[in-house]
């Protein structure tokens, strides 16, 4: 009889439980905490870049070879690791920004796992929701973690959105983007006419941008270097970076160098200038610079220069006949070279 005393009392008490406000079985408590998919992602995010710097470390501490096998092999950071758990944001909250971030870093750094080719899986989704993306913020927010590569016929799209709005911070960095992604289009015209007119519009309106610092290093391997250089000249004078200043005046002088003979004094003064300019600090980032102005200078004031003298060449002819480039001076001459390796 006690014992079933206790046990209606037992369910009675439970009973009770649930009639209290707030705590029905079917409801969580007001006091736990709604989940947040941003605090969630950048916690990963953190761990994420913990484990690449102390990858990175390790590496910068290894001496020998054999330690940087060792380091590869036990402190590389392993996206299977990491994988499962970005897609698991993305999935679950489907409709956030976090959730296009969390495919980012999927398409970038675990293609090969099976999260990563769920995500590859996403990609058309993914365009689509780019382009419902009206928020320039939010939109460079998105690409920044994207592969650029997979979302070059998104270039139209993210153009025409900042050219709306030209007032706005993102505007340049975002028209950058659709330029890096379309520099080397030329077997799709669509997109290489894209790159010009973005370009056109950049150097127009914005040459003083430090956004604009990569077109130094496009411009001068352009298929018309006519409009090259006269962009590279506008970037030159008009730059407000010290660095976008200088590697314009040396892609101006690389292309000068192979324009014509002409051009190669103002090819050689422009290299020179980067030579005696640049500061001698071993760490400074401009000294790679000045070595390749070096070997450029060196190109220029060189026998293979344009305008300059072909060298000299002996040899025998096909009778064994012994003969000099200089005898057939006035006249077209057609030299072969080859051998056997």
């Amino acid at each position: 009889m006690k014992r079933l005393m206790f046990g209606l009392a037992a369910c009675a008490a439970i009973g009770l439980c649930g009639w209290c406000p707030g705590l029905r079985g079917d409801e969580p408590a007001k006091d736990q905490p709604k989940p947040d998919p941003a605090k969630e992602l950048a916690a990963l995010q953190k761990e994420w870049t913990a484990a690449q710097e102390a990858f990175r470390k390790a590496i910068q501490q290894a001496k020998t070879n054999e330690e940087r096998q060792q380091v590869f092999k036990d402190k590389r950071p392993k996206p299977d690791e990491f994988a499962d758990r970005y897609l698991k944001i993305a999935e679950t909250y489907p409709d956030s920004p976090e959730s296009l971030q969390a495919l980012g870093w999927l398409l970038n750094f675990g293609p090969g796992t099976p999260a990563g080719q769920k995500a590859a899986s996403k990609i058309p989704k993914l365009k689509e929701k780019l382009a419902a993306i009206d928020d320039l913020d939010q939109l460079y927010k998105t690409l920044t973690v994207l592969p650029a590569h997979l979302f070059m016929d998104s270039a139209p799209q993210i153009a025409e959105k900042a050219k709306k709005n030209l007032d706005h911070a993102q505007a340049v960095p975002l028209l950058m983007w659709v330029c890096s992604v379309t520099a080397y289009s030329g077997s799709v015209p669509e997109l290489a006419k894209l790159y010009d007119s973005t370009v056109d519009l950049l150097m127009e309106r914005f040459p003083e941008r430090k956004e604009l610092a990569p077109l130094a290093s496009w411009l001068p391997r352009d298929t018309n270097p006519d409009w090259a250089e006269k962009h590279l000249r506008r970037l030159m004078e008009k730059s407000s970076d010290a660095q976008a200043q200088l590697h314009a005046k040396f892609g101006l002088a690389s292309l000068l160098a192979n324009k014509d003979p002409e051009s190669q004094p103002e090819a050689e003064k422009l290299l020179q200038g980067i030579i005696d300019n640049s500061p001698n600090a071993p760490q400074n980032p401009q000294n790679r610079l000045v070595q390749q102005a070096k070997e450029q200078l060196e190109e220029v004031r060189g026998p293979r220069a344009l305008g300059k003298p072909v060298p000299d060449i002996t040899g025998d002819d096909l009778d064994s006949k012994a003969f000099k480039l200089s005898d057939y001076k006035g006249k077209v001459v057609l030299i072969d070279f080859w051998g056997f390796w």
